[in-house]
């Protein structure tokens, strides 16, 4: 299922130059770590690659489309241009540009966690199967609505922090992509252990909410 409220796959485009130098890339043996020798043909090509960030970023609200960490502003040494199905794999290469393969995540997600393997998805050797969303264990970044699987709930105060990943009741997907990614290391609750002085508790209305809307959820 596709969330209808996000910028459609579909509605994304590349000017002609943008278009013309990533079907070159294409035709080589690492499509996306293609360095031409045109200088036209270069920026062209880095310009198609930060449209399709900004453009993934933008459908996942500036956050990690794995974690939902927020990345507005991060810049380049926090996050990836994410391929879903690895570049580095042969039956793979020439969905290099390919929208649907593509997302926005952050380098902790895709370098430590996913990398280049596949065993998230079901049949890695049918095509066919590539854009079904069930062929996937984890939650797919644009085949699937993260929100039906799995809800980040969060507050910061200064250096305290609470984060709670709530996974919908029945979902084999939310499981799946908690564990593979690993979401309960992320999890924190510092609140409770900010006192001051007098023994009160630093705890902000923010946290309380979170933690309530953490109840409501049977977390």
């Amino acid at each position: 299922m596709v969330d209808r409220y996000l910028p459609a796959l579909a509605d994304f485009e590349l000017d002609t130059d943008e278009a013309t130098a990533v079907e070159k890339a294409l035709e080589t043996e690492k499509p996306w770590d293609w360095t031409p020798e045109d200088e036209g043909e270069l920026m062209a090509l880095k310009s198609a690659k930060d449209k399709i960030l900004a453009y993934h970023l933008t459908r996942h609200g500036g956050n990690c489309c794995y974690c939902r960490l927020n990345l507005n502003g991060a810049g380049p040494y926090m996050t990836d241009r994410e391929h879903i199905l690895p570049k580095g794999k042969a039956i793979y290469k020439q969905l290099s540009y390919a929208m649907w393969n593509l997302a926005a995540a952050c380098k902790r997600c895709n370098m430590q966690f996913k990398r280049s393997g596949h065993a998230f998805v079901v049949d890695a050797d049918d095509p066919v199967r590539f854009q079904d969303s069930e062929n996937y264990r984890f939650v797919h970044p644009n085949f699937d609505v993260y929100s039906e699987h799995l809800i980040r709930l969060e507050a910061q105060v200064d250096t305290k922090n609470l984060v709670i990943f709530v996974k919908s009741a029945g979902s084999e997907k939310a499981a799946y992509t908690h564990d593979f990614f690993a979401l309960r290391e992320l999890q924190v609750d510092s609140f409770d252990r900010a006192q001051g002085l007098d023994g009160k508790v630093l705890e902000t209305e923010l946290a309380v909410k979170v933690r309530d809307l953490a109840k409501q959820f049977d977390q």
